[in-house]
């Protein structure tokens, strides 16, 4: 390893419902993923050493300490402390105060001193990568010093990319089959926990993307209005899990439930959740497929493909391939990323989870071919999976 090549290089998407990383030691080790909850709080330094926050793994115990003086408690840990929700935040900051999490998790993980380098791509929902400079500029910046569980770390970012989500499966696609790539009109489409974004190609060149607030997220909270479901906190982080295993499961519906009746009520409530679900999928489909035909227009009749990934795209599957097959388009899951997933991990993961994380994948991919060539090494296994 040169002076100029990172330690660590990694890819994050600080996702709604978690934040999804695939992440390396460059020189050596395997390709890691790492997931973090999505809680995010700020307390105060007296209420930090007063629960004493230590062991664990770090991403499920994980606070940071920022220069001027602010802490906020991330992931697992977040859900058992006294704590607000940072007000008068936006999403980019949000996410790069994430992102300090992430890299302090990895850094106590693998075992790295307080001062390292690194290579790092992070994922925006389109709608927010339009504050990627922002982003880019406050992460950089608090990356010179902050604390992790209360250790402080310097650290360099020898690369600071900023992708639009969708970008890992757009580029995947492209390195498969360049010259395809090059003469179709392809339309990316991701469905995550929180928005949607659409990313089109025309004959390989990017055009404006869209995107809005349009995820599960949304989907959830009209079936809780339709269903009159009042969760406390911890119940309503229990529900969107449970109704999007229970389109495999419908037995979770009774333990939906039960969290807001009795045991004689059940039959009953089930019936009113069945009911809230058709009537707030058929909803939120509708408003969907209005976004991406107000967004596309007659575009759509001219695309040639369309990539489809996102956790909420796949309990939509078949609604979302019926939409498409009206303007001749057979969707694709990414399923060559998926594969590669496999292969790359040592421990086998959901085949929904991978789904999930394909487009922080390619990403990742992107990412290791870049500091590939910095480091001037020809390193075939980019191009098609990661060496374990």
């Amino acid at each position: 390893m040169t002076a100029s090549m990172p330690d660590v290089i990694l890819t994050i998407d600080t996702g709604t419902s978690q934040s999804k990383v695939f992440w390396k030691c460059w020189s050596q080790g395997n390709t890691e993923l790492l997931l973090m909850g999505s809680e995010f709080l700020e307390i105060s330094p007296h209420d930090l050493i007063d629960t004493g926050l230590a062991g664990g793994r770090p991403e499920n115990d994980a606070f940071i300490e920022l220069a001027n003086g602010k802490v906020y408690v991330l992931g697992m840990k977040a859900q058992q402390m006294r704590g607000k929700p940072p007000t008068g935040l936006s999403k980019y900051e949000f996410a790069a105060y994430k992102a300090l999490a992430i890299i302090g998790a990895i850094a106590e993980t693998a075992n790295l001193p307080e001062q390292f380098t690194i290579a790092l791509a992070a994922l925006l929902p389109y709608k927010e990568y339009q504050d990627r400079k922002a982003f880019h500029d406050l992460l950089s910046q608090n990356l010179v010093s902050f604390n992790f569980r209360g250790r402080r770390y310097s650290i360099s970012p020898l690369v600071l990319d900023v992708k639009p989500e969708g970008a890992g499966l757009a580029q995947s696609r492209r390195n498969d089959a360049p010259q395809s790539f090059n003469h179709r009109n392809i339309l990316v489409i991701m469905i995550g926990q929180r928005d949607a974004s659409l990313l089109p190609f025309k004959q390989g060149t990017p055009q404006s993307g869209h995107g809005t607030r349009l995820g599960f997220e949304q989907l959830i909270e009209e079936i809780a209005n339709r269903a009159s479901l009042n969760l406390d906190t911890k119940d309503s982080g229990r529900l969107t899990e449970y109704i999007f295993q229970a389109q495999q499961n419908p037995i979770l519906l009774e333990r939906i439930a039960r969290m807001v009746v009795t045991e004689a009520e059940i039959g009953r409530k089930v019936e009113q959740l069945q009911d809230a679900i058709s009537q707030s999928c058929s909803r939120y489909l509708r408003d969907l497929f209005d976004w991406i035909n107000s967004s596309l227009g007659q575009d759509l009749y001219e695309f040639d493909e369309a990539i489809i990934s996102g956790g909420t795209s796949l309990y939509l599957k078949t609604e979302l391939e019926d939409f498409f097959a009206q303007y001749a388009l057979e969707p694709s899951w990414a399923m060559n990323l998926q594969d590669q997933i496999y292969r790359s991990l040592a421990n086998p993961i959901d085949p929904v989870l991978a789904c999930r994380v394909s487009d922080a994948f390619g990403v990742f991919k992107l990412l290791g071919g870049k500091v590939s060539r910095l480091e001037g090494v020809a390193n075939a296994s980019w191009g098609v999976t990661i060496a374990r």
